[in-house]
């Protein structure tokens, strides 16, 4: 047997110990430290009118969504939620790869700056959130799928799951439609962020795009700086 049929990420741990665990990993993976970066390094609280929904409501609903399937799994046991071996690489590394892929599309695209795809709270989310948070939630819910249901309280607590990932599904609908700011551009020699973030949304309403707003000249200059 090859080391990589027993690997799987330091977070499994997270859903061997019941659901408040698993949900507290999950929460903390994201909203959780986000709002910590925000608040510490980018100088700023996160509020509704500028985060997507899918990050600020629909991520908090995988939470949920992972301490219903770790529940659904049955008592706390070595080994008895989590994924392992191939199938954990998978689960971590194609996100993480995806991750990269569309921090530098959505730069190209001119969705964001280069100083807004570095920022703290961007960086966070595309190479943490999207491998750690699919491994946990992705984990819990083929666990909690394969464990079935039976008993009304099991039942229940599939619907929980299930409605969970579906709500997150419809946040990131909801989001294509309505666009947000989402980051601000962070100077890391001065652990600051460029502008604040109603400078930003004041300065994209004086824009006909907003995407072309953010990554005018004014922003650009900024980077320099």
């Amino acid at each position: 047997m090859s080391v990589i049929d027993d690997w799987r990420p330091f977070v499994a741990s997270a859903l061997e110990h019941g659901p408040l665990w698993a949900f507290l990993s999950a929460f903390a993976v994201s909203p959780g430290v986000p709002a910590l970066l925000a608040l510490v390094l980018e100088r700023r609280l996160l509020r509704p009118r500028y985060e997507f929904a899918a990050f600020l409501y629909g991520d908090p609903a995988l939470a949920v969504s992972c301490a219903a399937g770790v529940w659904l799994t049955g008592p706390p046991a070595a080994a008895s939620v989590p994924i392992t071996g191939w199938p954990a690489v998978a689960m971590t590394m194609l996100p993480l790869l995806f991750g990269l892929w569309q921090g530098r599309w959505e730069m190209r695209a001119g969705l964001y700056t280069r100083a807004q795809v570095l920022s703290p709270t961007k960086i966070w989310h595309q190479i943490v959130v999207y491998p750690l948070l699919t491994y946990l939630v992705g984990s819990a819910l083929l666990r909690g799928v394969a464990a079935g249901a039976g008993s009304p309280m099991r039942w229940m607590a599939l619907i929980v799951m299930a409605g969970g990932f579906l709500f997150w599904m419809a946040a990131n609908a909801h989001d294509r439609r309505h666009p947000s700011t989402g980051h601000l551009p962070y100077d890391w020699r001065r652990l600051r962020p460029l502008a604040s973030m109603d400078a930003m949304v004041r300065a994209s309403t004086r824009e006909p795009c907003p995407d072309v707003a953010r990554n005018n000249a004014t922003w650009d200059a900024s980077e320099r700086s």
